[in-house]
């Protein structure tokens, strides 16, 4: 084929391929024109868009929106207040934790909770690490120890479920840190999942946690002649101790290990300082109790009366005394016992005291104002009999009044037809007694040597770590600190009348 006729060809083909429709377009155009329409030639129309293809655009864009944006908004939810946890011991801290269990916030519900945080700032951390350092601190400060060794945690959330989880976990740790540091702990937990306004409010009031209110509320369930204001300030331990005698509703609350009571006397000190007060009596029953401080409560039968004594937790003293008749006795009636020499240490009289005859009353008359005031001073020889007057009480004549000595005063009742005590009730001094009445009841001043000779009376073998002389308005006063047996004793001690005024025993 020669070269022409193909290029011939090929432009034959082109022409079929595209045809020339120039006139066809200009007339279109012109047309349009007439109808005031233009139409642009050199694109073709836009096609109208259909209505699921504007939604698939929508869902492009928030899909854009979540991988580009939305970890913003992820990590708000995952960092969110989701659980509270309480941890208590005296001091009470509570952390705001989030869903995956880092701090958000940890605060100070009391003085010791504050002392215990210190400048640790705990926000960001996980919670494990959390806790961590919080029992660390108060191992190290001397709030946790075989003396006292338990562990409150409660968790707050509404997922049951979770609260429990999150619970045993912090409960399994806590067991975990503590047999690090040698401790035979107790760790008690519980969890909320729906507020307690009641509890809310009393925690508010006396400045705990939630958590703790929550305890002390089972124990008032048990022994409603408690108050909730009393046992606020008492430890987990004392708490734990409580809760344990009184054999109060547990349900709902996990406890793993033992409460110590190391540093009180025990319950079986406790039952042999009661027997020996009335020799030849028998124990009804003994429990540990609080009345103005942890005391041992005894219950004694003898001779057709029944003996209600109170013994003091930390020192063995005798501070309560009172009997009435036994309903149930079917013997003979004898005599009630008065109570022995009540010492501020043990109980027990000395040999000297038990050889020293007290009056006895007149079996025809009733005793005399001043055989009733020797019994009194024969149960604490060398105290001021500060009130005394003679009264009828029931038809019953009785002499009753007050008496102090080395810092406690004693209420008693005597039943003037027998001689024998009808109550007898030790406590510690007002403070202002001893500033307005000092001189009346026949004190002398005290230097600094008796100052201390009179601490180390009260607690013998103490170490006195602290000892001052101080003036307020006047009144010239000593005040220190006192240790024995891991425990530490604040005093504070009036120079002119020669009287303790106040006296604190901490756990610590």
């Amino acid at each position: 084929m020669k070269e022409q006729d193909a290029e011939a060809r090929l432009a034959r083909a082109m022409e079929d391929a595209a045809p020339n429709r120039l006139d066809e377009l200009l007339e279109v155009r012109e047309e349009a024109r007439r109808q005031e329409k233009i139409v642009d030639i050199s694109a073709p129309p836009k096609k109208k868009r259909r209505r699921w293809q504007n939604f698939a655009a929508a869902v492009a864009a928030a899909l854009v929106l979540v991988i580009g944006g939305g970890g913003f908004f992820g990590w708000r939810y995952a960092n969110a207040p989701d659980s509270l946890v309480g941890i208590d011991v005296n001091p009470s801290v509570q952390l705001s934790v989030s869903r995956n269990e880092k701090v958000l916030s940890c605060e100070a519900l009391n003085a010791d909770g504050t002392e215990i945080i210190g400048d640790m700032d705990l926000r960001g951390a996980q919670l494990n690490v959390a806790v961590n350092a919080l029992i660390g601190s108060m191992v190290q400060q001397g709030y946790i120890d075989d003396l006292k060794n338990s562990v409150l945690i409660t968790v707050e959330n509404r997922d049951a479920a979770k609260a429990q989880a999150l619970q045993e976990s912090l409960m399994a740790d806590v067991n975990g840190l503590l047999a690090g540091e040698s401790v035979d702990a107790s760790v008690l937990g519980q969890t909320i999942t729906s507020r307690d306004q009641t509890l809310a409010s009393q925690a508010e009031t006396y400045g705990i946690s939630e958590g703790k209110a929550a305890l002390i509320q089972r124990i008032l369930d048990t022994d409603p002649t408690l108050t909730f204001e009393s046992l606020s300030g008492l430890s987990v331990n004392d708490l734990s101790l409580l809760l344990q005698a009184k054999q109060a509703d547990t349900s709902g609350l996990t406890v793993t290990g033992q409460a110590s009571d190391k540093a009180y006397i025990g319950l079986d000190k406790a039952t042999e300082i009661a027997l020996a007060q009335l020799p030849g009596a028998t124990l009804k029953e003994i429990e540990f109790e609080y009345d103005d401080g942890m005391v041992y409560e005894a219950e004694l039968l003898k001779d057709g009366y029944e003996y209600d004594v109170e013994i003091d937790a930390l020192t063995g003293a005798v501070v309560k005394w009172d009997y009435e008749r036994d309903d149930h006795w079917s013997g003979s009636v004898g005599q009630p016992q008065t109570p022995p020499q009540q010492g501020t240490v043990s109980p027990q009289p000395s040999q000297s005291q038990q050889a020293t005859s007290t009056p006895q009353p007149s079996q025809t008359a009733l005793i005399t104002e001043q055989q009733a005031r020797d019994l009194v001073l024969a149960q604490i020889p060398g105290a001021a009999i500060v009130e005394f007057e003679r009264d009828t009480d029931d038809g019953r004549t009785v002499y009753k009044g007050e008496a102090v000595l080395n810092g406690r005063e004693y209420e008693f009742e005597i039943d003037a037809a027998t001689g024998s005590f009808l109550e007898w009730d030790a406590d510690d001094v007002d403070e202002g007694w001893n500033q307005g009445n000092s001189t009346s009841a026949g004190q002398t001043a005290l230097d600094e040597e008796g100052a201390r000779a009179l601490v180390l009376a009260r607690i013998p073998g103490a170490t006195i770590v602290e000892f001052e002389r101080e003036t307020d308005d006047g009144r010239v006063y000593y005040e220190g600190e006192a240790v024995l047996d891991g425990r530490k004793y604040e005093f504070e001690i009036d120079a002119t009348a020669g009287e303790i005024i106040q006296w604190d025993a901490d756990n610590r």
